[in-house]
């Protein structure tokens, strides 16, 4: 549905020089639905039962998220379509997930609370102020601890930690901690293989 919107404006642009008007107005349509959309996304993280919000996140806003996995309340995203969520993974509190260039997370995944997620930044050195960006992609049996910052085209590795607070500007090897700001390596991590229990599924949560 969504490459769909994205390929009728990408269409769109070739009537500018024939059809001005006509652009207009496509462009504004297309504007007005996804920022619709948007807010429907981020109204749906205000919702206080997982179940009906992991499900409208499934179906209305297309994040491919097992039914074993969760996005906990008072979640915001960019395009959350471009987000996939693999199977027994927790994603915390009110993050924020900017998709806009795809967000994949592994299996068995634990983050917590008040992630930020970015995949598009502002280039300072661009005489345009130009975006630019790519892919975050978290592997599985990563857990990044709460209030983490993670920048646009970083690989955070297989069974890696991010501890609390830090700000990921680079790619984390598997199976190492890291932290602070810029993070850098601590120490090691012994490689395990687990799959995360049941989470709580409290009616206000």
């Amino acid at each position: 549905m969504y490459d769909a919107i994205y390929e009728i404006k990408y269409r769109a642009r070739r009537l500018i020089d024939t059809h001005p008007l006509l652009y207009r107005m496509l462009e504004k349509s297309w504007y007005v639905a996804y920022w619709s959309m948007i807010f429907g996304a981020n109204m749906t993280g205000k919702i206080p039962i997982h179940h009906l919000r992991d499900f409208l996140y499934r179906t209305v806003f297309h994040i491919r998220l097992p039914k074993s996995s969760t996005i906990y309340g008072g979640s915001t995203f960019f395009s959350p379509w471009k987000m996939r969520v693999g199977e027994h993974s927790i994603l915390g509190d009110h993050g924020f997930f900017d998709a806009r260039e795809k967000i994949l997370i592994g299996k068995n995944v634990n983050i917590g609370k008040e992630i930020r997620i970015y995949t598009l930044e502002h280039d300072i050195l661009s005489p345009t102020f130009g975006e630019k960006g790519g892919p975050v992609t978290i592997g599985d049996w990563a857990y990044i601890g709460s209030r983490v910052t993670i920048l646009p085209e970083v690989t955070i590795g297989e069974g890696a930690v991010v501890a609390s607070g830090a700000v990921v500007t680079r790619d984390v090897p598997p199976w190492v901690m890291v932290g602070g700001v810029p993070a850098r390596y601590l120490r090691d991590r012994p490689k395990v293989d687990y799959t995360l229990g049941e989470f709580a599924k409290i009616l206000f949560q």
